[in-house]
């Protein structure tokens, strides 16, 4: 078995064993269990079979793995954070859309959505409204574009990702396409094509295979599809004149998922362990070419996410940032406890506004490892911090949510990354 699919599997298995609502595990990208990087190829802490990338949760409902959900040590609005997110200066609202309190909030404006909408999975702007998942009776799931007047214009329905819910969505730059399970699909029109390279069959020994969609670049659509060798896809580029071309990464690299798919990382770790090197390459014409290297002179711990320029790396080193442009790292003025607790809390949380600024959202309480109790009220607010100033601020009115903890898959809601 590869590294890569080494650690896909250990990503899968966090997710399966702590029952973790699938746009918290797999977006955080940190996964359920640790994941030191004592690694010298394939890394895919920035990759994993994901719903929805770079989401931010302001949660109405918690999951809870036990029927009788434990009490959380310590007293309500212990966790750090809210206080200094408070004392933060005023800022506008996020730019991107999201699920909070009362509804859908999109540029400041809050309207209520129907519903069949399923808040689990994060809004994403497209042309004519917002990309949202809708669930009909007889459990039919599907793709759906919500207009300003709440109207819903269904997707065709496509096969859903390993039987665990819906397949990863890529958005294109101009909103015009949207590319989920094995078809890209035209809004304007509706009209889905199929892509290939899609598994026909099972492979051996149990590897699970199927498309896996990166993103949109300048040059097309980035995903990974069929040959597999024992789990390992193959990275295909899709063009606009339905074309396709094989560009397989730099060995040891993983081309993790984003809006644009047009760049791959490689961490190496020092053989003591106490470094990590990075190195980034650029999709330019279909070939892949070094974008720059350096060694971050610690150990790299968890990878959370890159920003959509691809210049700033996010680790579980926050409130510092790799600089993957100037191998150095940057601070930005959020304190450190305050970065630690509601990160692990959260298991990841970090999403990216644009490739300058960054959202966090910050609460009193999270319901993660067990809800404080089954139904309890939670403060959130959503801070920006801005990487060509490193200051930080608060994006938007501070959200009062009323939380209930329930018994398998949960309803919860927050915003999609660019």
């Amino acid at each position: 078995m590869t590294l890569d699919s080494q650690l896909r599997q250990r990503l899968t298995s966090a997710v399966d064993d702590t029952a973790v609502p699938p746009g918290l595990a797999h977006a955080a990208m940190a996964g359920g269990r640790r994941r030191r990087a004592r690694r010298t190829a394939g890394v895919v802490a920035l990759a994993s079979a994901a719903v929805v990338g770079g989401l931010l949760l302001v949660p109405q409902h918690a999951l809870t793995n036990s029927e009788n959900p434990v009490v959380a040590d310590g007293a309500p609005g212990s966790l750090p954070g809210l206080e200094w997110a408070r004392s933060l200066p005023e800022g506008a609202a996020p730019e991107l859309p999201f699920f909070g309190e009362g509804g859908l909030w999109s540029g400041g404006r809050q309207m209520s959505v129907p519903a069949s909408v399923n808040t689990t999975v994060a809004p994403q702007l497209v042309a004519g409204g917002w990309l949202v998942f809708v669930e009909r009776d007889g459990g039919v799931v599907a793709w759906a574009v919500l207009s300003s007047n709440g109207s819903l214009r269904e997707l065709p329905v496509g096969p859903t990702a390993d039987g665990r819910g819906p397949a990863r969505v890529v958005v294109s730059a101009d909103g015009d396409q949207v590319a989920y399970a094995d078809r890209v699909v035209d809004l304007d029109t509706m009209a889905v094509t199929e892509l290939p390279h899609a598994p026909r069959r099972e492979e051996p020994m149990g590897y699970s295979t199927g498309i896996r969609m990166i993103g949109f670049s300048d040059q097309g659509l980035v995903y990974e599809g069929a040959p597999f060798d024992q789990g390992a896809a193959t990275t295909w580029l899709w063009g606009a004149d339905g074309s396709t071309t094989e560009i397989q990464p730099p060995t040891g690299t993983d081309v993790p998922d984003g809006p644009r798919g047009d760049v791959a990382l490689r961490f190496d770790a020092t053989a003591d362990g106490n470094d990590t090197c990075t190195t980034s390459y650029a999709l330019q014409a279909g070939s892949w070419v070094e974008n720059g290297s350096g060694c971050m002179g610690r150990e790299l711990g968890e990878v959370l996410t890159l920003s959509p320029g691809h210049h700033w790396l996010v680790t579980d080193d926050l409130p510092q940032v790799w600089d993957l442009h100037d191998s150095a790292w940057r601070t930005v003025e959020m304190p450190r406890d305050v970065a630690r607790a509601q990160v692990d809390a959260q298991k990841g949380g970090v999403v990216w506004e644009d490739d300058n600024s960054f959202l966090l959202a910050v609460a009193d309480r999270w319901a993660w490892p067990n809800p404080p109790t089954p139904t309890f009220d939670q403060q959130v607010q959503i801070v920006r911090c801005l990487m060509s100033t490193g200051r930080c601020q608060r994006a938007g009115d501070e959200q009062d949510v009323r939380v209930r903890a329930v018994q398998g898959a949960p309803s919860q809601v927050g915003f999609a990354g660019p």
